[in-house]
């Protein structure tokens, strides 16, 4: 697990300048904090006989993994691109966290140890026995909270499937550290080291191979629409309007159920349509839509960088791009054949 985690932060520091941002910094340097992390856990556990303290909540695993988990924030802050400025969205999210560990650690208070829940039970009352439970639970509030900073995927260099996938990791591990912590299970401790190398190696996997590298300051590019009336199709107008007039195909979180919704029919009525007047599914239709524009951008300038234009047509992963420009390109090279 350590070599995996310095490995997963070498090959990203490498190539830290490619995104424009510091993405790829904090991942690297919370890869190598992960790292050691799991060196010090190994090398504890082994000289203890791989035996799990059982002492309830003490201070050292309640407040030091506040800290860790404020660094969690600061990957998808930066790949999110929040409308909001980053500044109040730290202030909003770490400061009550960094409160929380100065007043835990720094100020004085005396921890009574609780060797069971017959101990946590009769000092319940006292002021550091609930404030490590209250610690405890705001730390598993704040897995959760990633839900709520705002995504425009105008902005975003990720897709929000990718944003679900990271917030529900950190809620793994956050929900697994709190177990943990009330019950000093071995198991559990052995999940939690697996999730926390799986996530690692995961985010890592999609920053080198999937995500498209473009820089954060975009200008708004403009374009006509192509929107042909191929019918009086009422529910045919309504979904052009969304997926042509308002580029609704530029929206990388774009399904057929969300369009569904917008249109206010259901899954069948809309592929239909599809099929009927453009002879082709939804995907194929978006993929298409995507895949012309970049091919008219490179036309215009053949120097342009593909990964920017595959950004603004709305892919999010490089693979996935890559694999319908080809099959495009192909089809058009035998019509033309």
């Amino acid at each position: 697990m350590t070599i995996g985690l310095t490995a997963c932060g070498i090959l990203l520091w490498r190539r830290r300048k490619e995104t424009g941002d510091y993405s790829r910094h904090i991942q690297a340097i919370f890869s190598w904090l992960s790292a050691l992390t799991t060196f010090v856990f190994i090398f504890r556990t082994w000289n203890e006989s791989l035996v799990v303290d059982a002492t309830l909540f003490e201070p050292e695993h309640t407040f030091v993994p506040l800290l860790m988990q404020m660094t969690f924030f600061l990957y998808p802050l930066e790949v999110i691109r929040p409308s909001i400025s980053k500044v109040k969205v730290y202030a909003l999210l770490l400061a009550p966290l960094l409160i929380l560990v100065f007043v835990g650690m720094c100020a004085g208070i005396e921890y009574t140890t609780l060797n069971n829940y017959a101990d946590l039970w009769l000092h319940l009352g006292e002021f550091n026995v609930w404030f490590r439970l209250f610690a405890i639970c705001t730390m598993l509030f704040y897995c959760f909270s990633l839900f709520l900073v705002p995504y425009d995927w105008r902005r975003s260099s990720v897709d929000k499937k990718l944003i679900m996938a990271y917030a529900m990791g950190f809620c793994l591990i956050g929900l697994l550290h709190f177990l943990i912590q009330l019950t000093h299970a071995p198991i559990l401790v052995l999940f939690h080291q697996i999730a926390w190398t799986g996530f690692f190696f995961g985010i890592t996997h999609y920053e080198l191979n999937e995500r498209l590298v473009v820089m954060p300051a975009q200008p708004e590019l403009l374009e006509e629409s192509t929107n042909t009336n191929l019918e009086h199709d009422h529910l045919w107008k309504k979904i052009l309007v969304i997926i042509d007039d308002n580029k609704g195909w530029r929206n990388p979180d774009m399904n057929l159920s969300t369009l569904t919704q917008q249109v206010f029919s259901n899954r069948t009525y809309v592929n239909d349509a599809f099929k009927r007047n453009a002879g082709m599914t939804f995907s194929e239709y978006v993929s298409r839509r995507r895949i012309a524009y970049v091919a008219e951008e490179l036309k215009r300038n053949p120097q342009a960088n593909i990964q920017e234009l595959f950004f603004h047509a709305g892919f999010r992963h490089r693979s996935t791009a890559w694999r319908h420009y080809h099959k495009w390109m192909e089809s058009s090279t035998e019509g033309h054949q």
